[in-house]
Formats: structure tokens, C-alpha cells, sequence
């Protein structure tokens, strides 16, 4: 998903403005969820960071520091999406953790975007899917070797170790003893991204069944990432059921929600599920999984 500057209607994976004044907790929640899932590109730097002057204020916490990156690659990754990779400071990378963080992008004193990085934490670049609009056309249209400023790595991402895993005595003191056998990916558009990091770290590897992606667009050509399906099949343990909710073929017609409706949650107080995609979406997708008998706590996001 990409998280960039504001556009008329606002996805959780898209661009968005945040103005300082909006304190209120609830205000702030829903504000995040909208820029949790928002996709990608990296830059590399030179290890000196620097506080820019004049950097967006999001209402909480420290400005962005920044450090100078530089663009590796960038492609069409489908209709009106771009695949970034950034050369980012050793120390940038290191900080990248857990899968569903994000940094912010920018170049002069243009407004920065907010991005989560598609690549698995530990490696030595940032890779990015980003949705093009006209708030980040100077960044999406930038070519190979141009610098960037890119900000720390920022966000708790999926906080699988814990909810997934059970480390720290979870499955014990939050979820009865059920340990997380059965974990789904729900993506929404560009969503894909921060899930993509999620597969590629290996969140579903060792799980004693498949673990299955849900993945809705629009149609065939805004689908992102299929030259790496049969490679999550194979190598990561999770099987892809595309959801078109317009256009013909895809494994399901319809909504991602719909699709997990009609087939079903396996062994639901064993399931965990890690969710990126406009806030609707998002909303009525953790609704079913807990009607379904989903733990609360076990539906992620990665605000």
C-alpha cells in the first residue's frame, strides 16, 4: 500500500494530510489507519542525518530525521503503480525491524509521504510499491540515481512475534492457550505492500497448514506482484486468492470479505490474520473475523 500526500478519497494505503490540530485520540486512530498501509520506495544516504527545517508536524512526537538516499530502481509495477528500491544509510536499514513499518519520502521542500516498506526487514535496500497520483508524481517519476530524502524507519508494525508466535507468554495470558496455527493476509489495493514484507520475513513458514492471501483489486491490471505468487506458494507457505471486485478472472468475484465469508475461517480461535487496505475494508474485515471467533487482539494492523 502507499501512504503519500491527500487525494479526494482517502484509502489506508494512500496519501494522506495530517493536519496538527487533530488531538483527539479517536481522530488520530481512525487518521493512521488510513496511512498504515500505504506503499513504497527507498532512497540511499550518507550516514550523516539531519533534522530538515520547516518538515511536516503530524501533531505527536519529533519531526522526521532526515538522511539522504538514493533510487536503485524504478518500474511500473502495474497500471498506475510504481516499484521503488532505495539505497538507504546502514543504520536506516538496521533500524527496519519488523515487517509493516514505514519511513517518509520527500525531495526538496516538497511534502513528505508516508510509505510502508514491501521488502523483508535485513536487507541492505528498501523496496516500495506506490500508487501515482499528483502529490507524489515528483517522487514516482524520479530516475535511477536520484537522491531522496528518506526519515527513520517509524511504526510497530505487524506484531506477529507476539500475537502470531505467542512470545512473552501470549497464548497463555491473552488467548486461552490457543496457540496461531492458521494465519491469513487481507490486502486491499496497494495494502499488498506491508504484507508482502509479512510473507517474505517468513511470518507463515513453519505454520503446520498454508497460509492464504487474500488479495482484492479492481481488475487484473492493478494487481502488483504477480511474478511473486508461485514463490510465496513455494518458498513461504501462503497461497494467493485474487478478488476482482470489477473486472473478469481473479480466483473469487467480489471483496476480499466476501471471499473469506464464502469459504470460511478454519479453526478461528487458532487463527491470527495481518489486514492492510482502505479503512472500510479494513473495518468490516476485522467484523467478520471475529464473528467468525477470531480474536480481537489476533487481527493486525500495522499502525
Amino acid at each position: 500500500c502507499s501512504l503519500g500526500p491527500a487525494q479526494t478519497r482517502q484509502p489506508a494505503c494512500a496519501s494522506l494530510r495530517i493536519q496538527s490540530h487533530l488531538s483527539d485520540p479517536r481522530i488520530m486512530q481512525s487518521m493512521l489507519l488510513l496511512f498504515a498501509c500505504s506503499a513504497t520506495a527507498l532512497l540511499p544516504a550518507p550516514a550523516r542525518q539531519h533534522r530538515a527545517r520547516g518538515v511536516m508536524r503530524m501533531g505527536w512526537g519529533d519531526p522526521p530525521v532526515w538522511s539522504e538516499a538514493t533510487i536503485k530502481s524504478n518500474t511500473e509495477a502495474c497500471a498506475g503503480h510504481r516499484a521503488i528500491e532505495l539505497e538507504v544509510p546502514a543504520e536506516t536499514a538496521q533500524a527496519f525491524e519488523t515487517a509493516g513499518q514505514y519511513v517518509q519520502l520527500t525531495i526538496g521542500e516538497e511534502k513528505p509521504g508516508f510509505y510502508a516498506i514491501a521488502s523483508a526487514p535485513g536487507k541492505a535496500t528498501f523496496e516500495f510499491l506506490i500508487k501515482e497520483n499528483e502529490g507524489n508524481a515528483y517522487l514516482t517519476g524520479l530516475k535511477s540515481g536520484s537522491s531522496v530524502k528518506c526519515s527513520e524507519v517509524s511504526g510497530k508494525g505487524y506484531q506477529t512475534k507476539e500475537h502470531f508466535d505467542g512470545d512473552g507468554g501470549a497464548v497463555a495470558t491473552q488467548y486461552d492457550g490457543f496457540a496461531c496455527m492458521n494465519v491469513l493476509f487481507v490486502a486491499g489495493g496497494s495494502g499488498v505492500a506491508p504484507l508482502r514484507s509479512c510473507i517474505e520475513a517468513g511470518v507463515a513458514t513453519d505454520l503446520p497448514q498454508r497460509a492464504t492471501l487474500y488479495y482484492g483489486v479492481r481488475d487484473d491490471s492493478v494487481l502488483a506482484y504477480q511474478d511473486k505468487f508461485a514463490d510465496w506458494a513455494q518458498n513461504y507457505n501462503v497461497d494467493v486468492v485474487t478478488c476482482f471486485s470489477k473486472g473478469a478472472g481473479g480466483a473469487f468475484k467480489g471483496y476480499v470479505q466476501d471471499a473469506i465469508k464464502a469459504k470460511g475461517v478454519a479453526v478461528p480461535r487458532n487463527t491470527g490474520a495481518a489486514v492492510c487496505g482502505p479503512k472500510d475494508m479494513f473495518t468490516a474485515t476485522k467484523e467478520l473475523l471475529m464473528k467468525q471467533g477470531v480474536f480481537e487482539s489476533r487481527v493486525l494492523s500495522n499502525f
